[in-house]
């Protein structure tokens, strides 16, 4: 069987766990363009994708059985997760829901017989296993999945689940020894919450068991250790002096994403964040005394967000540029599926909104995708509004 993977910017992370066990089944290609696949002439295609992305995957995995019209397309990620059949009408052949390494040995299976079922899901009770040593590129090792929070934007705790499971640190040591015999001098980790690792309640940081981790890490030689940065981040209510103590003795990174995400208390709650303004503000300061550079995250659009709660997030924003070491990331909230906030209409941004943004972009002080995802989630909207409209015509057909 030729089997390929699709891969994007976007998924490559996600496919690591799967190249485990399939050299055995299949012969394996890595297609980074519709045009790779077309070459590859697969009997099956892997893709993986998140909503943003959908309508050009989907638009794609049209095109290809067009011109393959026998070959097998099974889908999975986050979308796939939580409209399953939107998926499968747009021309899966088989939908993954939830973490795939829970079915993947009977995807495969099925592949190879030719008796794919429509859909396929496991909740998985522990972290899956799985080894970098048969991924064909390396990747930042997942510490962290789940999460206890459940914020209403955030499709983690919906896909992953509200307990925050962590990879034992035997096979967490074994991935840094894969890395490490492939020549990378240092590691990354992925965790919605870095500070999470080992934690009995998903907040507070165990400090013992991160201190053992990043002991254990440097005795294999490592040189650098990058924690509590892009892919990772850390929750503001998570941060204290004996675990930022600890990252500034064992780490190599001098930079850390903090999601703030409003610099609202009222927004925050209405989105379910678990956390306060006040909170945010004694995370950077923590920060920055042990010398670290913080990047806040913020969102604006929420659904019901209001204008005077966004003033009060630029206020808040222009607070901490002017008082703290800090970078800012902005961002547009886009309606994902799956999650509490699926299917609300985003607030706008006002104009003087986008203004203020494109000013501080100009003068370096606030990155972030916030133009391109405010498009893209128009997009998204009136997609949803299409398809809402559609299966109530159907329904009262």
């Amino acid at each position: 069987m030729r089997l390929a993977f699709r891969l994007t910017r976007y998924n490559r992370y996600s496919f690591v766990p799967l190249f485990t066990g399939v050299r055995d089944v299949a012969e394996i290609f890595l297609c980074e363009s519709f045009e790779d696949l077309l070459a590859v002439k697969p009997d099956a295609v892997l893709y993986s994708f998140m909503s943003p992305h959908a309508c050009e995957m989907l638009e794609e995995m049209g095109r290809l059985k067009e011109v393959f019209p026998d070959v097998l397309v099974v889908v999975g990620g986050p979308h796939s997760s939580a409209l399953p059949d939107e998926v499968l009408e747009g021309g899966a052949d088989a939908v993954v829901v939830g973490e795939a390494e829970g079915v993947w040995s009977e995807v495969l299976r099925d592949l190879s017989s030719g008796s794919l079922k429509r859909i396929y899901k496991k909740t998985l009770s522990d972290f899956p296993r799985y080894s970098l040593v048969h991924s064909p590129y390396t990747a930042p090792i997942e510490l962290v999945r789940g999460c206890p929070f459940g914020c209403r934007f955030c499709q983690v705790s919906y896909l992953f689940g509200r307990r925050a499971r962590s990879r034992k640190m035997a096979e967490v040591l074994r991935e840094v020894r894969v890395l490490k015999s492939r020549g990378r001098r240092f590691v990354r980790f992925i965790a919605p919450n870095a500070l999470s690792y080992m934690s009995e309640d998903g907040v507070s940081p165990n400090v013992e068991v991160l201190e053992e981790l990043f002991s254990r890490i440097r005795e294999e030689g490592v040189e650098q250790i990058f924690f509590g940065s892009f892919p990772s981040e850390l929750r503001p209510e998570s941060v204290n002096e004996e675990a930022v103590s600890l990252m500034a003795r064992f780490c190599h990174n001098r930079r850390v994403v903090v999601g703030v995400q409003s610099g609202s208390d009222e927004c925050l709650r209405m989105i379910g964040r678990g956390h306060t303004v006040a909170d945010a503000v004694r995370a950077v300061e923590i920060l920055n005394r042990f010398g670290f550079l913080v990047v806040l995250d913020f969102i604006f659009g929420f659904p019901g967000e209001t204008e005077a709660q966004m003033r009060e997030t630029v206020s808040f924003i222009e607070f901490m540029l002017a008082n703290y070491r800090v970078e800012v990331n902005a961002h547009a909230f886009m309606p994902l599926p799956g999650t509490p906030f699926s299917g609300k209409r985003p607030a706008e941004l006002p104009r003087w909104l986008k203004r203020w943004l494109h000013e501080q972009e100009r003068r370096g002080l606030v990155k972030g995708n916030w133009a391109q995802q405010d498009h893209i989630r128009g997009m998204m909207w009136k997609r949803h509004a299409y398809l809402s409209q559609r299966r109530q015509g159907s329904a009262s057909a």
